[in-house]
């Protein structure tokens, strides 16, 4: 029901453009009425809600993929902490560097994948109601990603996906999984490396440049494919995609079998949907999502709420991988989700700083308070605000430079949405997906 300012606007409008013969001059009052409108809803919308906060009370089955899916995390009797990032990293230490995977060699990488075994070993050998459990990890992003978590005092079901929550809930469920590793290993530097899958050709080093990984990463990275290691899980597309660099622009009907397609069809197209997610999407809206807040039914349509990442480099990794990858339910209990978040977190990262558009993340109140609770290294559950995940510096981390200019550099060369590399004329054809399910 719109307002009685919304409402006088319109009606408003109405008179004017109907008194306004020519076309021009009715476009331009279209125009004014719009602006007029956006500027109504952004006064009034920081009094209409409150921020999305996340309470585990009243948990219910969630449902996803056509079937219900019991996904609740166990009983917490003890005292919610507040996660105060100030207070809990040590500024005074250098910031842990977060790799790309395929530039880790020789003994780094021995050292590297022995930990990662080490690590998954421990957590998948705890019981399965320890929420430190690679049971639990599954289960847990289950809960935050079908339905199962209520808004206090309603009926109304929370998804973390399809929204401006999407980028922070993923950015803190990777910095405290890494937190638990660390835990377990006794090392408190353990950092958990990024698949660099966007990245899909090998360039020398740029000049004047210091450090930084500008070798290809858009396969499997192998440290995770090893059959006799823990951070190994049987990935259903693999065998056929063996050899073939990943396909980020995997269709939404395509998901349970995606097709073959040879690397030289797949890489001018990755790179169009690279452009597409990180230079296209070029405004807080088309990147981080739409607002979410206190009252908001769960979005379940990409195409209302969804960033751009998020529905075409992101979605597509998960299917392309396949297994339980391929699910919201169980994605979460592949090692290989935190090295896929790992980068999707370092494209969040950089997106800021991207030429063009205006890339800044919410300034709502609404988007800074809202609320998480995640399990930390102890088991305790801790409460965490998204104004406290905006900062990666702030939370003791940062990324090693990769070959972003890849796809940077590949830019749009007609007005039918199709895109081309500056080196071809030839135009690839890659659409924004219309229809899609959440993983």
């Amino acid at each position: 029901m719109p307002s009685s300012s919304t409402s006088s606007i319109l009606l408003q409008c109405a008179a004017q453009m109907a008194a306004t013969r020519r076309f021009q001059g009715r476009v331009q009052m279209l125009i004014i009425c719009l602006v007029w409108l956006a500027i109504v809803a952004t006064l009034l919308s920081p009094c209409a809600a409150d921020p999305i906060k996340i309470t585990f009370d009243g948990c219910i089955p969630g449902y996803a993929n056509n079937k219900t899916q019991y996904c609740c995390p166990p009983k917490y009797n003890g005292t919610i902490v507040d996660l105060c990032p100030e207070k809990e990293i040590d500024s005074s230490k250098p910031l842990r560097v977060r790799k790309a995977l395929q530039c880790l060699t020789g003994k780094e990488l021995k050292v590297y994948k022995s930990k990662l075994d080490k690590a998954y070993m421990i957590l998948r050998n705890l019981p399965n109601n320890d929420p430190r459990s690679v049971y639990q990890h599954a289960k847990f992003h289950c809960a935050y990603g079908t339905g199962a978590f209520v808004q206090p005092g309603t009926n109304i079901t929370i998804d973390i996906h399809f929204s401006w929550l999407f980028y922070p809930f993923h950015r803190m469920f990777l910095y405290f999984h890494e937190r638990l590793l660390q835990h377990v290993l006794g090392d408190p530097d353990f950092t958990i490396h990024f698949w660099n899958w966007d990245n899909g050709a090998t360039v020398p080093q740029p000049k004047g440049s210091k450090s930084g990984c500008f070798k290809a990463g858009n396969v499997l990275p192998p440290v995770y494919n090893d059959s006799a290691t823990a951070q190994y899980e049987v990935r259903s597309n693999l065998t056929r995609f063996k050899g073939l660099p990943v396909d980020l622009s995997i269709l939404p009907e395509e998901r349970n079998n995606p097709p073959l397609r040879p690397a030289e069809v797949v890489l001018p197209r990755n790179l169009a949907s690279m452009y597409i997610a990180m230079m296209i999407g070029n405004t807080t809206r088309s990147f981080l999502g739409r607002e979410y807040r206190y009252g908001d039914t769960q979005v379940l349509d990409p195409l209302t709420g969804a960033g751009t990442l998020e529905v075409m480099g992101h979605a597509s990794g998960h299917w392309w991988v396949g297994g339980i990858m391929g699910f919201v339910e169980t994605s979460a209990g592949d090692p290989l989700f935190f090295a896929h978040h790992s980068n999707i977190d370092r494209l969040w990262n950089n997106w800021h700083h991207l030429p063009g558009g205006d890339r800044k993340d919410w300034s709502d109140t609404d988007f800074l308070n809202a609320e998480f609770l995640f399990w930390d290294e102890t088991a305790t559950l801790r409460r965490v605000k998204v104004k406290d995940a905006l900062s990666i510096e702030g939370l003791g981390y940062t990324f090693e430079t990769a070959n972003d200019a890849h796809w940077i550099n590949y830019v749009p060369t007609n007005s039918t949405g199709n895109v081309t590399s500056n080196s071809s004329s030839k135009p690839v054809d890659v659409h924004f997906p219309t229809r899609w399910n959440r993983v």
